[in-house]
């Protein structure tokens, strides 16, 4: 692919944006955005919900494609935003711009039946109502007129607990920082106010005479936040102090900006937009030190950055997607199973190799369900072949099926392919020497079984009297080993004595010499 890459310094050294062809958004999905009209399944990122004029769309493909679910929001003109409860799928809230209050309305059946649980008067102007306390999913933030509320029970139910402390009317967006009792508040035609005791009391600590559309807070860098300016300068902000003090970042100053959002799961991924100003759109992965940009039509709204390779746009016209040639998935190029003794080998190797955490390896028989057995590091990011070897230490005979669970540092995963192998086992009994032998003070005994077998193994002095049972119980037909440890016994010789009953009837006994050197 031919593309152009021209950098420009804009202000300060630190700060490079680079315009490039390599990212490009598509709509999936037209509608008319207002808010923070997207969400998504933490726990299962290939759902996503998208909310348009009264409609409430849903993605199980990650956003590829959407069809309505359930009946439309009554007296929605406008889907404002959405929160999805990560634990009970098909329960979420929506808040919506109605007349001649904006209303919170709750469904536990994906859509297909709505209950109002707040009317009393606006909400926001274009902004984002609603937010979640990330430490506690039940914990939900909304601002009517100039009333703060608080809902303990995921919206069925709302408290006021602040009122007339700064804001001229309901804020454009709410934040809560994990692990704290810090909400900030982004507010229309004041600033940013800060709370420091989870809404009861508020300070302002930005003064802006335009608007502060949207704030997004870091989960993983502690204090770190980020918010935009439109109109009073435009601007884009970030705070190091859990929102005490601001500071305007260079390459953005006099651009009306509005969409902010910090990968809650990496936090040096950044993407921001603009309202009206070309391009569009920008995007950071080293915490902002620098910039792609990325053209995207006019009026945006929310962006959402799921994973480094999933990140989402609510323009006015609709839902967009972000693609790019160098979200390189972790291509697998091989995958095998080799039958030794005792043992299975797996063999895998990758061509390339994106975010990836690592590989968890996983294992069922022909009547049992997959079971993981290992894991091994993945090694990131690479364009370059990577081989991977697993062994399985198996002792059971039979048919068993092997797959890869491919696990990102994001939480997604994808399995691979499973393969077969078929793992014979041996066809007679056989007692082998210990190893090592002469031994202090452990040792290995290794026995074959060619049926599942009563069996029991046993160690007697040269006078003939038992000094140990290393093992009596059910096994299963196979190669097996026991480790035994003489610590307790004095130097000599030994006999161990294998004596076994197999289920169909037959018959075993041997006996070996083994030798104790202190």
């Amino acid at each position: 692919m031919k593309y152009i890459i021209c950098t420009i310094f804009m202000v300060c050294l630190l700060t490079i944006t680079i315009f490039s062809q390599e990212y490009w958004w598509v709509r999936n999905q037209s509608g008319s955005s207002l808010g923070g009209p997207i969400d998504y399944m933490t726990n299962n990122t290939d759902i996503v919900y998208y909310g348009s004029d009264n409609k409430i769309y849903k993605s199980v493909d990650r956003g590829e494609t959407f069809s309505q679910t359930g009946i439309n929001v009554p007296g929605s003109s406008e889907i404002k935003n959405i929160i999805l409860d990560d634990f009970n799928p098909g329960t979420f809230l929506v808040a919506i711009e109605s007349s001649p209050n904006d209303k919170i309305y709750k469904t536990t059946d994906d859509g297909q039946s709505w209950v109002l649980t707040l009317n009393e008067g606006q909400m926001s102007f274009f902004g984002i109502p609603m937010t979640p306390d990330p430490s506690n999913p039940n914990s939900i933030y909304t601002m009517v007129n100039t009333n703060f509320k608080h809902s303990t029970d995921f919206g069925d139910t709302w408290t006021t607990i602040a009122s007339n402390f700064g804001p001229q009317g309901p804020p454009c967006d709410i934040e809560v920082f994990p692990n704290s009792d810090v909400i900030l508040i982004g507010d229309n035609f004041t600033g940013i106010y800060k709370s420091t005791d989870k809404g009861l009391t508020w300070a302002a600590k930005y003064n802006t005479s335009g608007e502060i559309p949207t704030i997004s807070v870091s989960i993983t860098n502690p204090g770190v936040a980020w918010a935009t300016k439109w109109s009073g300068g435009g601007g884009l902000l970030k705070s190091t102090d859990y929102g005490e003090t601001w500071a305007l970042q260079p390459g953005f100053t006099g651009i009306n900006m509005w969409g902010v959002h910090i990968q809650p799961t990496d936090g040096n991924i950044i993407i921001v937009n603009s309202y009206s100003t070309a391009p569009g759109s920008w995007r950071s992965i080293d915490a902002g030190l620098t910039w792609t940009a990325i053209n995207i039509p006019s009026q945006g709204y929310q962006v959402v950055s799921v994973d480094s390779m999933t990140q989402f746009a609510a323009q006015g016209n609709g839902f967009y997607k972000l693609y790019s040639d160098l979200f390189i998935p972790v291509e697998l190029t091989s995958f095998s199973a080799e039958a030794s003794e005792n043992e299975i080998v797996l063999n895998w190797t990758t061509a390339t190799e994106l975010n990836n955490q690592g590989f968890e390896i996983e294992r069922r028989s022909a009547e049992s369900q997959y079971i993981t057995i290992g894991y091994i590091d993945g090694y990131g990011t690479t364009t370059e072949p990577r081989e991977y070897t697993f062994i399985d230490n198996l002792s059971l005979t039979g048919t068993f099926f092997y797959r890869l669970k491919q696990i990102d540092f994001g939480g997604m995963y994808e399995y691979s392919d499973e393969i077969e192998v078929d793992v014979i086992g041996p066809i007679s009994f056989i007692l082998e020497q210990n190893y090592p032998n002469p031994f202090n003070p452990s040792t290995s005994i290794k026995f074959s079984i060619p049926v599942d077998s009563n069996v029991k193994l046993k160690l007697f002095n040269i006078l003939g009297q038992e000094v140990a049972e290393l093992l009596n119980s059910e096994i299963a037909a196979g190669i097996h080993h026991v480790d035994f440890n003489a610590s307790s016994l004095s130097s000599g010789t030994y006999f161990y004595v294998l004596e076994a009953i197999g289920n169909n009837g037959s018959t075993f006994t041997d006996t070996r010499k083994m030798i104790l050197l202190r």
